[in-house]
């Protein structure tokens, strides 16, 4: 794990113009991610069988996971070292283990663990649910699962409105925790699924 040091030289590295353009974009993720997150609660109504519970907690999960601020415009170093060569004079690269597609990277390894969890989930989407599921306490878990997200992103939202380079890297690390937290693991009762959420949480310590 790295040093307060390292991250405070990591963050010194970066501009005001870069911070600023990474927290709009963070913010327009979280305002999009908060519309789509209504359409998909409406949608609650219809899940009536326990095929329908194992399709929509996917379904959930998949776009639960879509909204993690990992990609690249969310991020202030690669808005500010992205392109050509220019990774090599990145602060956080240096601190976290080389460039994000470094297999040492920390950026790098949770992203792929994110995208073996969701190669997971990808897997179950043809597969019916081989036990009983009770419908009222599924309709729960999937309202607590989205209630959960959007309590995440509102939250994020409001750090990152003024949020220094560590706030905001901070605030997205928290960000993604929620998301992982607000999971219908529960609904989909995977042992597979439940391994690669602790791998993630695992590897998401060393992101910040």
């Amino acid at each position: 794990m790295t040093t307060s040091e390292e991250r405070a030289r990591a963050a010194a590295t970066i501009d005001p113009e870069s911070l600023a353009e990474a927290r709009g974009a963070v913010e327009a993720r979280c305002r999009l991610f908060l519309r789509r997150l209504d359409l998909l609660e409406a949608g609650i109504e219809n899940v009536r069988r326990s095929g329908d519970v194992h399709r929509f907690s996917l379904a959930l999960s998949m776009f639960l996971l879509d909204s993690l601020p990992l990609k690249p415009e969310a991020c202030p170093f690669c808005v500010q070292n992205a392109g050509g060569c220019r990774c090599e004079g990145c602060g956080y690269a240096e601190a976290h283990g080389g460039r994000c597609d470094a297999e040492a990277s920390a950026f790098g390894q949770l992203a792929e663990a994110v995208d073996d969890l969701a190669g997971q989930l990808h897997v179950l989407r043809n597969d019916l649910p081989a036990r009983a599921i009770d419908l009222q306490d599924a309709g729960e878990g999937l309202r607590s699962s989205i209630e959960g997200s959007r309590a995440a992103a509102k939250e994020l939202m409001a750090e990152a409105e003024e949020a220094d380079v560590p706030g905001l890297m901070e605030a997205k690390r928290d960000y993604v925790e929620a998301i992982l937290d607000a999971l219908p693991a529960g609904c989909i009762g995977s042992k597979q699924v439940d391994g690669s959420l602790k791998e993630v949480r695992e590897k998401l310590v060393w992101y910040w």
